[in-house]
């Protein structure tokens, strides 16, 4: 994959740099339980989806983001799927602010991931005998400003009265 890079004017000498560098899979599981019985029965199944992400940062002002979704289905008390997907990206970002790094990388680069790790789940779940399951868009960002309210509401309710 080429590189992307974003540029905006200097601010403070330092121009600002982002470029992705590499986006891979970090880890792929697939389970069928119950197969192959599971493909006998009537499939009207339930399904769960959790989707959650971590951020490392790496030496020379390169961060590693992890994005994973996990998607069980299952019909009446069995288990027809659990799948799991960890899609990683290696991101360059140099001289942006603080704030605005932390949404870059908790907003953009977990955006930016997303549609890679959505394709492995329905290639796996596919070559698993079962449909895909198209996952819709997330609001990163509207999730990103969530677990700002409740940090901020967390550290109003800590402080001394």
């Amino acid at each position: 994959m080429a590189d992307e890079e974003e540029a905006t004017p200097q601010t403070d000498a330092e121009q600002v740099i982002f470029q992705t560098r590499k986006i891979y899979i970090k880890d792929a599981s697939f389970e069928s339980p119950n197969a192959p019985a599971i493909f006998t029965a009537d499939w009207d199944p339930a399904l769960a989806v959790d989707i959650g992400h971590e951020i490392t940062a790496l030496p020379d002002d390169a961060y590693s983001v992890a994005l994973t979704i996990t998607a069980q289905a299952t019909v009446e008390d069995t288990t027809a799927f659990l799948v799991e997907v960890q899609q990683g990206g290696v991101f360059f970002i140099k001289g942006i602010p603080e704030d605005n790094l932390q949404r870059r990388l908790n907003v953009y680069c977990v955006n930016m991931l997303y549609p890679y790790a959505c394709a492995t789940v329905d290639s796996l779940l596919v070559k698993g005998g079962f449909p895909p399951i198209h996952l819709g868009p997330v609001n990163f960002n509207a999730r990103y400003k969530q677990v700002l309210e409740q940090a901020e509401d967390q550290n109003h309710d800590e402080e001394p009265e």
